[in-house]
């Protein structure tokens, strides 16, 4: 079981299998070990055309947290060498961006967030070598002082950042999300957007903004796939990774990740009686973000 903290599974796109896609990572929260607590999350990137590599960083609880972003980025290089290399394998190859290296980003949830952006910080640093992401989303992302930080500050300014925070998020809470952005000036601040989500309990499921809304299995929430998932999670992600890589099919793609408080990037629709839900809102400056009833301010 020692290996399993390496251990990473490949999702590629299919009918029709295009010879060569660009690669997301994806890196998953504290013990959510298996794909399919995000499958619904994995599949819709898939079926629009990426390559997803889902990594598994930890055994079990037991495994070190001093070593999940080292153990991440052993299993992320390894795959990525795989899906280029391994010729006797069918794979959809990654897409050579014109560094020679492979087009890629970063859509995580939870410490899998704090963990993308120690990766995205080292790139060049640490050994074994990655490509600089393109983007990184992080969805809640947390750590609670488990995970050492890297320098986010080097993080490359050409890396698109997009981070949500829940309003009842009570275990990753907000002040992670807030360290990673305060720390990356560097980016500016077209490529750097943070969205802060509402709970809404005006229908049902009520669309509360907990840790778990992004997983798709209805683990610890009150739904597994639904509006949560398309009009935040997924959008969000998807818009990112047609805005960083290109030739999607909606060249607008970039207001959904990147849209800085755009009606389109904000709105969740509507109930079924047509009042709205909650839209996000968009936070230029992270300090003024709101307090998380049972979270340290």
């Amino acid at each position: 079981m020692l290996q399993d903290q390496f251990k990473y599974y490949i999702f590629e796109p299919a009918a029709p299998t295009p010879l060569q896609a660009p690669v997301i990572l994806f890196i998953h929260g504290f013990i959510a070990i298996s794909p399919s607590g995000y499958q619904g999350w994995i599949n819709h990137m898939v079926r629009k055309g990426y390559v997803v590599v889902w990594v598994q960083y930890q055994t079990s609880a037991l495994t070190p947290t001093k070593s999940y972003t080292a153990n991440a980025r052993t299993a992320w290089a390894d795959a990525l060498y795989r899906l280029q290399n391994f010729w006797w394998e069918s794979h959809v190859r990654p897409i050579i961006g014109a560094n020679g290296l492979p087009e890629t980003m970063i859509a995580a949830h939870s410490v899998g967030g704090w963990i993308g952006a120690n990766i995205a910080a080292t790139v060049g640093t640490s050994f074994p070598t990655v490509p600089i992401p393109l983007a990184l989303v992080a969805i809640e992302p947390g750590t609670k002082n488990l995970v050492p930080g890297e320098d986010f500050s080097k993080i490359s300014p050409n890396t698109a950042l997009v981070e949500v925070v829940g309003d009842a998020d009570t275990v990753a809470c907000k002040n992670d999300a807030i360290k990673i952005f305060s720390q990356t000036t560097q980016i500016p601040a077209s490529l750097k957007n943070l969205l802060w989500v509402q709970s809404d309990a005006h229908g049902a499921p009520a669309q509360v903004a907990n840790h778990f809304f992004p997983n798709t299995d209805g683990f610890n929430d009150d739904a597994t796939i639904d509006n949560r998932d398309y009009n935040i999670t997924w959008k969000i992600s998807v818009g990112t990774a047609e805005c960083v890589f290109g030739g999607g099919p909606d060249a607008g793609a970039c207001v959904y990740g990147l849209g800085a408080g755009n009606l389109l990037q904000i709105w969740l629709g509507r109930w079924s009686d047509g009042v709205p839900v909650k839209p996000m809102v968009y936070f230029a400056d992270p300090t003024t973000l709101p307090a998380i009833p049972g979270c340290p301010l």
